[in-house]
């Protein structure tokens, strides 16, 4: 055997092969040297086995990585016996493992190697698609590092989640990110093509994240457990298609790879340097077949033959009657130019959607579906690209991969071959399954899974996870600013296998997770009874006029009962009127004397909720909403006519005011008198306003402003309020 020497990449020791050869610790030989063994050995890191999950067949790769080139040694390709597949999803999980435990039967007998450690890809039936974008504050002094990098992904990817829940908040299935491509990095708002090594004070990246259903990924996930699998990585089917036929140095182009398999056509934009959409169409290699089947009455295995006979001259076929005909294969391909006409409108259409409704450069076509002759050029027809544009991808426009002698160089096997490569680049995501309070929770690894991925994805928010103060309230109270603080957060409970750990603690695979979620703290609250203590707010009658004695409080110009609370930035202003004299401070009117059933009362006298209380004149004023709450404005009324009527009116303009009869000159040019002429004579000191610098103004019981229209015989009260 001839030794071949790998200095980087990933091989394996000499000494695994074969107990003859000398090895040494520094030489290294391939995959592809080993000879199948009756003695199977186990699985390196450096053996890459991948399995293609489709709708007609489980397609088995292995390989190794060298110097940036997948290596690929065997492969196994074994057809479903039925149809436990339907557009890509797992209908029969049983049924489906049978067939990939066959395949990995057969591989391991190839190789000699045995395979407990599987990359796989999901199909886009029912894929969701979400473009995010987040910034992130650093620390200027430290160089970004690798793991930093991968870190916002993750939390980008989160955010993308989060966009995605809200949006379908009235679905009730879960999904799952199966990939994600970066669309560009910002450091200081600078784009770059890779942060990892520079200083900055702000980071910000931008991504498409691809999500399918629980049940999609859990169905995968059930197939490989069944047949003893361990899976180190998965990815999206059109990711892996990607990486295979359109590299990131190839992707400034705006090209379209559409991967055409028997259920569903999964579908890549690149563009500007990155991949920029994804779509998925359920329009696919079945279409052609349930044709051929109507056209031709064949069976389903049968159509299937025919549709893969494009390189023969003619073709022979045997229908359901049991009559063989022969035709030309040319003429037999035409016969489907309806179904490939509707396929290829399906396929450009969403092509043209997701491409920001235009059409690509290119387009590269893979799967089994891309075979059928004609599909390619009615395409190109579709999208108006020359039929050069539109090209169906193989071995011919592969790269970063050797197939060897493996047979897998067409474009049916871009697919699993691309797996196989995302798995070697580490590009995709290994989801661990881990037990979150006795229920199994599947998280996707990015090199370092933490709890509060778990919870992430287990569907727990931030605030239950982390847990939030309550917010603090901030008002002034008398000319006082005062801040009240909201009550701290009850942190969240966590064990991990039975000791407490930090939300940033590692989890692994088989780890066992106890959570009890954080309690945020209430928010700071107040209100008014609790400002104004044990006396509260009391209501009396003055001559029939309700008033607000006791404690009551202000907000801005309004009063408020006791029970409103308190908003930020509120400006509450607390009155005191517990006697008698407090009260005549805000009377819209003097008195002589103060009379309760008849018995005078002095200015010392505490006032009680309820009181009725009498003075001695003769007429009164209502006072205006600021000091009397549900007045009775049909009894001031009455007052305030009472009061002219015995006042007498001689016909001139004249008004009442603060309870004397004042008259006014007529204006010059005829016009009406306003509330502000009152001013010059109203018995009243402008100049010297009491500490609270409020002036109560009234005009017939009710608040009046300096523009107010005043009319003869109006009642109008102007007095400063020393509260």
């Amino acid at each position: 055997m001839e030794e071949l020497e790998i200095k980087r990449g990933r091989g394996r020791p000499k000494k695994e092969l074969s107990d003859n050869i000398n090895n040494e610790a520094t030489e290294f030989i391939p995959v592809t040297e080993y000879k199948p063994r009756a003695q199977l050995r186990e699985q390196t890191e450096s053996d890459i086995f991948a399995l293609d999950i489709g709708t007609r067949t489980v397609v088995g790769i292995l390989g190794y990585m060298d110097d940036d080139v997948f290596n690929v040694v065997s492969s196994v390709t074994v057809a479903h016996s039925q149809r436990s597949m339907i557009d890509g999803q797992i209908e029969d999980i049983r049924e489906v493992a049978r067939i990939a435990e066959i395949v990995k039967s057969e591989l391991e007998q190839k190789c000699g190697i045995r395979l407990d450690k599987v990359a796989v890809a999901a199909a886009g039936r029912a894929l969701k698609t979400r473009h995010a974008s987040k910034e992130f504050k650093i620390e200027e002094k430290n160089a970004i590092k690798e793991e930093q990098v991968r870190a916002f992904e993750v939390e980008t990817v989160l955010e993308a989640q989060s966009e995605l829940d809200i949006d379908g908040k009235e679905d009730s299935s879960s999904f799952y990110c199966v990939g994600h491509t970066v669309i560009s990095y910002a450091l200081d708002d600078y784009k770059l093509k890779s942060i990892a090594g520079h200083r900055g004070k702000k980071v910000s990246v931008e991504l498409v994240a691809a999500f399918l259903p629980n049940a999609v990924v859990e169905s995968l996930y059930s197939v490989m457990e069944l047949c003893g699998f361990e899976v180190v990585n998965m990815t999206l089917e059109p990711i892996a298609a990607m990486n295979v036929i359109i590299p990131p140095d190839v992707r400034l182009i705006n090209i379209a790879l559409v991967d055409i398999g028997a259920g569903t056509s999964d579908i890549a934009i690149s563009k500007n340097g990155s991949i920029i959409a994804y779509s998925m169409s359920t329009l696919a290699g079945d279409e052609v077949t349930e044709e051929i089947i109507k056209s031709c009455l064949v069976d389903f295995q049968m159509a299937e033959s025919m549709k893969q006979s494009g390189k023969k001259e003619y073709l022979e076929y045997t229908d359901i009657f049991g009559q063989t005909h022969l035709m030309k294969t040319e003429d037999f391909f035409k016969t489907l130019s309806r179904v490939l006409a509707s396929l290829a409108d399906n396929i450009a259409e969403n092509i043209i959607k997701i491409n920001g409704e235009e059409a690509p450069a290119a387009v590269f076509l893979v799967g089994g579906g891309s075979l059928v002759p004609g599909l390619a050029k009615v395409l190109a027809e579709k999208l108006g690209l020359p039929e050069s544009r539109v090209v169906v991808g193989g071995k011919s426009v592969a790269k970063h991969v050797n197939f060897g002698n493996s047979h897998t160089d067409s474009p049916e096997y871009v697919t699993p071959v691309g797996i196989a490569l995302t798995s070697a680049m580490d590009k995709g995501y290994d989801f661990s399954t881990i037990s979150l309070n006795g229920k199994k929770v599947r998280v996707f690894n990015t090199r370092i899974a933490t709890l509060i991925d778990l919870l992430a994805s287990a569907g727990y928010n931030s605030s239950q996870i982390i847990g939030r103060s309550g917010r603090n309230l901030t008002f002034t109270l008398n000319g006082e600013k005062h801040t009240l603080k909201g009550e701290l957060a009850v942190p969240a409970e966590i064990t991990l296998n039975g000791n407490p750990v930090s939300i940033n603690t590692a989890v692994k695979q088989g780890d066992s997770v106890e959570f009890t979620p954080a309690v945020s703290g209430e928010n700071a609250s107040v209100r008014i009874s609790d400002l104004a203590g044990d006396s509260a707010a009391k209501r009396v009658t003055v001559d029939g006029v309700t008033y607000n004695a006791g404690i009551f409080a202000k907000v801005g110009e309004k009063i408020m009962p006791d029970d409103y609370e308190v908003r930020n930035f509120d400006v509450i202003t607390l009155s005191e009127i517990e006697t008698l004299g407090d009260l005549t401070l805000v009377l819209p009117f003097t008195a002589k004397a103060f009379y309760i059933n008849g018995e005078p009362i002095g200015l010392d006298y505490c006032i009680k909720d309820g009181d009725c209380i009498v003075t001695d004149n003769a007429a009164v004023t209502d006072t205006a909403e600021n000091f009397a709450q549900g007045s009775d404005a049909e009894a001031s009324q009455e007052k305030t006519a009472e009061h002219a009527e015995n006042s007498g009116d001689d016909g001139k303009f004249h008004v009442i005011l603060n309870n004397k009869k004042e008259y006014l000159k007529d204006n010059e040019q005829g016009e009406g008198h306003e509330f502000i002429e009152l001013l010059s004579i109203a018995d009243i000191d402008l100049d010297a306003p009491p500490p609270s610098g409020m002036m109560i103004m009234l005009l017939n019981g009710e608040n009046a402003g300096f523009s107010s229209s005043v009319k003869s015989g109006d009642s109008a009260v102007i007095k400063w309020a020393d509260l």
